[in-house]
């Protein structure tokens, strides 16, 4: 069974565009937060910056939103995160919204990959998702 984790925001004013309706952006810098306590859930480091440089992370190759309906400012969100795919050096979260009568407001999903890097950015390479990682986020 997939790890799951849980939270709640609020809608802020500067979430919302002129419509007054929850920016698109939004979503995604949300979804990478809940990535963020997906980890933090499963006692892991997201991203290793230890050395003062990233060496070992998470880069995001893919993601993508669906809105089912429009958020407004001071709404409280609950969103919903768990990996829904692994696969041999990628992974996919799932991530859903929902607003206080549990209705899905909107989901969303990050593909990432497990990589290392020796030098600069285009020495970035996929590697093996380790063990310990798949089995602690319920692969």
């Amino acid at each position: 069974m997939p790890l799951t984790s849980r939270h709640e925001i609020t809608v802020e004013w500067g979430d919302c565009d002129p419509a007054g309706i929850v920016y698109y952006p939004a979503y995604f810098r949300w979804c990478d937060q809940a990535t963020s306590r997906l980890f933090l859930a499963a006692g892991l480091k997201r991203d290793d910056v230890s050395s003062g440089q990233w060496k070992e992370g998470t880069p995001l190759v893919n993601a993508q939103c669906s809105f089912r309906r429009p958020s407004q400012h001071g709404e409280k969100l609950a969103i919903e995160s768990h990996v829904s795919r692994f696969g041999g050096s990628s992974f996919t979260i799932t991530h859903v919204f929902r607003d206080a009568t549990g209705a899905v407001a909107a989901e969303g999903a990050e593909t990432r990959i497990w990589a290392k890097k020796e030098g600069d950015a285009r020495s970035l390479r996929a590697v093996a998702i380790p063990e310990d990682v798949r089995r602690r986020l319920g692969g």
